[in-house]
């Protein structure tokens, strides 16, 4: 049985999917305008595990 969330906790995961998909775009931003190859793959890796705190967030929403 899924547990209703609170509306406190549904805008705190609102909270956390906006900074998360904000980060996300400003390390693929950062990756995109890179010069140096190594500093390019870490913004995508960063992008990357950013974009996987997104979809687990996304993932608690969806069980609670």
């Amino acid at each position: 049985m899924k547990k209703q969330l609170t509306s406190m906790e549904l805008e705190g995961f609102s909270k956390l999917l906006s900074t998360e998909a904000n980060t996300i775009q400003k390390y693929k931003s950062y990756a995109a305008s890179c010069q140096d190859p190594a500093l390019c793959e870490l913004c995508e890796d960063m992008a990357a595990k950013h974009k996987r705190h997104y979809d687990l967030i996304l993932k608690e929403i969806n069980k609670g």
